[in-house]
């Protein structure tokens, strides 16, 4: 069988090994060309939360990285992962917001969107695929977020892809394992499972994170089973929390008679460039994890955990890590077992992080976990702690409406945040801190190519034979050749 391969490095891998912080706009810039000769099905190129780490974390434009990814990547289709219903805030998004953000990513190139709802509503699903056909995105895969739990049963997965199955705006459908879980037992009796309940569309993809060591077996044998591609990562960007290295899993699939035709060496040429990045920037390099049996205890994704013990530090508690991870487990249960993922996942991480800070369960409740227990995320799938729901619901914000955002138009953005900017920045200070969004801006006007552009600009159209200019900080002499 042929099997594709899609590339996570650049989101995924970057979330789950450098906590979403690692990949710059430089460095995007000196990989893609060489991602571009691989011969991908697709690239996962970012997602709200590694579009909001561009402005908090490097004062960088999001939305010059995506062009700058499309300029050189002009062979390989560009994809775009949304969870849920929020869109880089960890609160609900209003419809308006979301549709100018896809509307811009349509317009800066970005073709392809995965879009997995954690609470695996399929109506909104499909009104999240809907609303990206319309704004121009060309294919929408929509996706079967798995875990384990008493409520994740055969029954709830044969459902819910049923679910899947009924909305016309996707174009096929994909087994998303942000956890690791799965293992090559469990997907040949999943698999087989999802497509006897698929009428119209396809399984066309697995996504599973290599996090306990066996995706990297999984997947192989969901290509057996007729799934056709497959996400992986390159090195350092790949493995331990994030995916199955790409130039391994080309060899063992093509050892099981698949045909993969993809450029191995230029897989190695971006390996090699972005290793060299880790090594200069001192940023992890990736390693195959062993085998942990209490991970499926905790189930927390790669990604959050790597995010986890950077903002322990960044609040000098480091060492509350393994403490936290405990207590997400009870927390998991408590709040009726939802999917450890984006942004349930942080979610639960933040609440256990309160009760093991505070020293007494529930003594705080984060806003984020009030929202869901309020319901604006829709039903939990299993049955929530009563004496939690009570004390939720009883504070301000739980006595509040479900908030849908639906009163947000683009109009009412337009009066709060200014009529003459962009709608790439109006959409950025909806949804982020003005300090942030103001602190990128600054840093765009300084750049030194951006100086250089205004320096020039001040003497364009001069017919001085000589000219010298400085603005402070940068300076630059032109002279004129001689005529001949």
């Amino acid at each position: 069988m042929k099997v594709e391969l899609v590339d996570v490095s650049l989101r995924d891998g970057n979330q789950s090994v450098w906590g979403a912080t690692g990949v710059t706009t430089r460095m995007m810039a000196g990989v893609t060309p060489h991602l571009d000769e691989v011969g991908y099905r697709a690239i996962e190129l970012l997602s709200s939360t590694t579009m909001a780490t561009a402005v908090r974390y490097h004062r960088e434009d999001p939305w010059e990285r995506i062009r700058v990814a499309r300029d050189r990547l002009p062979s390989t289709q560009l994809g775009f992962l949304t969870t849920g219903k929020r869109f880089i805030t960890f609160h609900r998004t209003p419809d308006a917001v979301f549709e100018l953000a896809f509307t811009l990513l349509a317009r800066h190139g970005i073709r392809r969107l995965w879009v997995i709802d954690p609470m695996h509503d399929m109506v909104g699903a499909q009104r999240t695929a809907e609303m990206a056909k319309r704004v121009g995105f060309d294919e929408v895969v929509g996706g079967i977020c798995y875990t384990t739990s008493p409520v994740h049963t055969d029954e709830y997965y044969a459902a819910r892809t049923a679910e899947l199955d009924a909305g016309d705006a996707f174009d096929s459908v994909y087994l998303k394992d942000p956890a690791g879980l799965l293992t090559p037992e469990r997907v040949r009796s999943l698999v087989p499972m999802l497509q006897s309940s698929l009428s119209r569309l396809q399984l066309a993809e697995i996504h599973s994170h290599s996090t306990t060591g066996v995706s990297p077996l999984t997947v192989l044998d969901a290509a057996d089973l007729g799934v056709p591609t497959i996400h992986c990562a390159l090195p350092p960007l790949a493995d331990g929390p994030s995916h199955p290295q790409a130039q391994q899993l080309v060899a063992n699939l093509r050892a099981r008679g698949h045909e993969v035709d993809v450029d191995v060496d230029a897989m190695n040429r971006a390996s090699a460039y972005l290793t060299r990045q880790a090594r200069i920037k001192n940023l992890r390099i990736s390693s195959p994890a062993q085998y942990d049996e209490a991970y499926y205890r905790h189930t927390i994704p790669g990604g959050v955990q790597s995010t986890t013990r950077r903002q322990l530090g960044e609040i000098r508690r480091p060492e509350l890590f393994d403490a936290v991870i405990e207590e997400s487990v009870q927390v998991r249960q408590d709040l009726g077992w939802p999917i450890v993922m984006t942004p349930f996942a942080q979610y639960i991480v933040t609440q256990a992080t309160l009760n093991v800070i505070t020293g007494e369960r529930y003594k705080q409740i984060s806003d984020e976990v009030i929202d869901l227990l309020r319901g604006d995320f829709g039903p939990l799938p299993g049955k929530v702690d009563p004496e939690l729901l009570d004390r939720a619901l009883s504070t301000k914000r739980g006595r509040q409406p479900v908030n849908d955002g639906g009163d947000i138009t683009i109009t009412e953005l337009r009066r709060r945040f200014g009529r003459s900017i962009s709608d790439e920045e109006l959409l950025l200070r909806a949804v982020m801190p003005a300090e942030q969004v103001d602190a990128m801006n600054q840093a765009q006007r300084e750049k030194p190519a951006a100086t250089i552009e205004r320096l020039l600009g001040t003497v364009s159209g001069s017919s001085a034979t000589s000219v010298s200019v400085s603005d402070g900080t940068t300076s630059f002499s032109l002279a004129r050749a001689a005529a001949r």
